[in-house]
Parts: C-alpha cells; sequence; structure tokens
C-alpha cells in the first residue's frame, strides 16, 4: 500500500450524510472510511455484517451504539470497534446533529454504498432488490426494513 493524504476537498458525497473519505481501491484493498453526519433521531437498525469489523470514532455530538448485548453512549471523543458476525445497532438519539469517522476492515463497504446509489429509483424502493444487494456484501438486517 502507498502512502495516503486526503485534503478536505477529496471525499466523495453520497448524500444523506454519508461521505467516502478513504476508497478501498486506494488502500489496496486493505479498509476503507466514512465521515458520518446523522441528524436527530436517525440511524441504522439492527444488522449484522459478515465480512467487515466497524469502527466508530465520534467527532461532534453523541450517538448510541448497539453491540451485541452492549449499549454504548458514544460522544465525541469517544471510539467503539464492532466486530463482524455481532449484530449492531447505530442511533443518534440527541437533539444535535452527531458526526462521526466509520471505518470498515477489510475494505469493500463503499462498493457495496456505490452499488445501492446506482439503483434506479422504483428499484431503491424495493427492499428485496436492497436486501440482494446486502447479501452480496454480506451484510443482514435483523429486522423488516420499511421502504
Amino acid at each position: 500500500m502507498n502512502p495516503l493524504m486526503i485534503g478536505p476537498g477529496e471525499a466523495e458525497d453520497f448524500g444523506n450524510g454519508l461521505v467516502r473519505r478513504v476508497s478501498t481501491a486506494s488502500t489496496d484493498g486493505a479498509w476503507c472510511a466514512f465521515e458520518v453526519t446523522l441528524g436527530p433521531g436517525q440511524g441504522v437498525p439492527l444488522h449484522v455484517h459478515a465480512r467487515d469489523d466497524e469502527m466508530h470514532y465520534v467527532l461532534e455530538g453523541e450517538i448510541e451504539l448497539q453491540c451485541g448485548e452492549r449499549v454504548f453512549t458514544a460522544e465525541a471523543g469517544a471510539m467503539a470497534s464492532l466486530p463482524r458476525g455481532i449484530p449492531h445497532a447505530i442511533r443518534n438519539r440527541s437533539a444535535a446533529p452527531a458526526r462521526f469517522l466509520n471505518l470498515f476492515f477489510p475494505g469493500g463497504f463503499d462498493d457495496f454504498v456505490v452499488e445501492l446509489n446506482r439503483l434506479r429509483l422504483a428499484d431503491a424502493a424495493d427492499e428485496a432488490k436492497r436486501n440482494e444487494i446486502r447479501a452480496k456484501y454480506g451484510i443482514r438486517f435483523l429486522h423488516p426494513q420499511s421502504p
């Protein structure tokens, strides 16, 4: 892997508070990273990754992380490791936006995000199509999702 230095304007904004800071391709598949902003009440429900370990470093605000049976309130400066195979969820339960760095080891999660974003509008509303893509990347939601 070569040295990697990314300036503030060199990220890829996927919308909805998701900015890719480091691509899998730029790390020879070793890892990828996102800067995530969650508004009050936003989050990702209980799910599990078969392939990815996750790291979260809170930059601003506060998020609630559930990993297995453990629930952790992480404020600015907190870091959490969520190993693959253990169900986890993320939620901003505060009244202010929260911003955190989300790293995935090995890389590949950003390819999943790219593929989801390429769905046509009608397909993006189809939970079965989204689940097909999730399965391709070893991601499974544990409760039914609303479209």
